[in-house]
Order: C-alpha cells, then structure tokens, then sequence
C-alpha cells in the first residue's frame, strides 16, 4: 500500500513541476492522461475538472468496491444523489476514469435554476460530453441507445450513471424515502445492462464549482479538504424477458440501503 501511495505522490510531483515548466501545455497533459482520446473530444469544463482532480481532488475520493464495476459490455450505476450541483456525479466519474479509464455518462436535469449549471449544461450535454440531460419523453429512449451503441457517443465501454430519486438531498433517509424513477429499471430490461448500486457520502450538499476549487487549493498544500467514499455493490442483473420495473427498482434501492450500513 506504501509502494502505491509514494509512487501515485512521485507521479503528481512530476505533474506539478511540468505544470511550473509550461503551465498550459503540462496541465492539458495531465488532464488527457486517463483516456486521450475520450478526453480530446470533451468541452473544456470537464478537461479542467479532471486535470484539477487529479492534481488535487483524487486524494480526497476513495472507492471500494471497483471489482464490482464490469469492465466490459454496458453498464448501469445507481444510487443516492447527494449534491445540489452534481460534483458527486463528476467526482465518481473522475475517480472511475482514473482507475479504469473509462469516460461514464451521468444522467442530469435539463433545466437547473443556477445560470453558470445551465451553461455548463449546454457544454457538457453533447453526445461525446459526460452528461446526459433529461428530456421529457426521450431520456430513457436516449439511455437505451447510449448502452446500445457506445461508439455513437465516443465511447468503447458505456458507463451510464443515475440517480434514481431524482433530485439530490442533504440526508440520506430522506433521498432514499423519496419514489425512485423506474428509468433504471426499464434500460436494464432492454439492455440486459447489469446495474452496479452505490451508496456516496462525504460530499457537502451545497458545495459547487467554487467550493471545489477551494477544496483544491487546500489540498495542494495541505492534507486533503475532503473526505469523499463510493461505495459499490456487487451488480444486479435483470432477468430475460423481465417487466416488472417497479420490483426491480425496489431491488435496486434496497441494495443501496445495505451499502450504506
């Protein structure tokens, strides 16, 4: 474990003093480094958000549970949303990058009331970018062809995450009490799409953009801002020909409650 952590250090130090070398240049570098190709064809909020998680973030994120992740074919997560403004879902998303070097898509609200979310929004929403954004009417169709055809949407592996509740809480017994969509269910049905439940915590609910920047700073210097966990289940696979979304649904909600202890 020692070995791991020294050499992870050795490599983020070099990051840095080609970061002081050629500022620019060293931190596109570092921000490609997981996934070129995935990462060439993102917009640049989610270029900077990854260089910066890796810099500074990684060491406040831990996962457990990552041999639970298929690391082939598509693949649903779902579990409990905890943040306001979404940095749950692009941290998971950085952390499963990192280790696996797979680009996941999470599934987001269309309309968030913030004006710097919706015009991250619009930057992160294409079809390569890490968001999938809801579509009255067309979010599920769209969820089914994303796990179907990864190549559509620049991927080799399709990671599609979901929070079921919908919307995000500050505690957990009331996210997990609130009705989950039966969206998740009705992918994993047309897919055969194994889903991966997950239980997140340690991520305060109001922090954004800012206070993630500030959290970064303090850990360049410092011991870490954070202390972020993902906590991955062991995947449930739906059964052929399997209709009933509602009792999958509560499966899957069931299997997060017993991640979270």
């Amino acid at each position: 474990m020692s070995k791991r952590i020294t050499a992870k250090n050795t490599t983020r130090n070099l990051a840095m003093l080609g970061l002081f070398a050629a500022p620019w240049v060293g931190f596109l570098a570092v921000a490609l480094k997981p996934s070129p190709r995935q990462m060439w064809a993102q917009r640049w909020p989610t270029i900077t958000f990854v260089g910066l998680y890796q810099l500074a973030l990684d060491r406040c994120v831990e996962i457990f549970g990552l041999e639970h992740l298929p690391k082939t074919g598509p693949v649903i997560l779902a579990g409990n949303h905890m943040n306001r403004t979404a940095s749950d879902a692009m941290l998971m998303g950085s952390k499963i990058l990192v280790n696996r070097g797979g680009l996941a898509k999470f599934v987001s609200q269309s309309d968030p009331p913030d004006r710097m979310l919706k015009h991250f929004l619009r930057l992160m929403g294409n079809d390569d970018g890490v968001i999938l954004p809801i579509q009255k009417g067309l979010t599920t169709e769209t969820m089914i062809k994303f796990l179907r055809n990864p190549e559509a949407f620049g991927r080799q592996q399709p990671i599609l995450g979901i929070f079921p509740a919908g919307s995000a809480d500050s505690d957990f017994e009331t996210q997990i009490k609130r009705p989950w969509h039966t969206g998740v269910a009705v992918a994993a049905c047309e897919t055969g799409a194994p889903v991966v439940p997950f239980y997140i915590e340690g991520l305060p609910y109001h922090w954004g953009p800012f206070d993630l920047l500030k959290a970064a700073s303090r850990s360049l210097v410092g011991s870490r801002a954070f202390d972020f966990k993902i906590h991955l289940g062991p995947p449930i696979i739906p059964v052929p020909g399997e209709t009933n979304y509602v009792v999958l649904t509560e499966r899957i909600r069931q299997a997060v409650l017993q991640l979270a202890g």
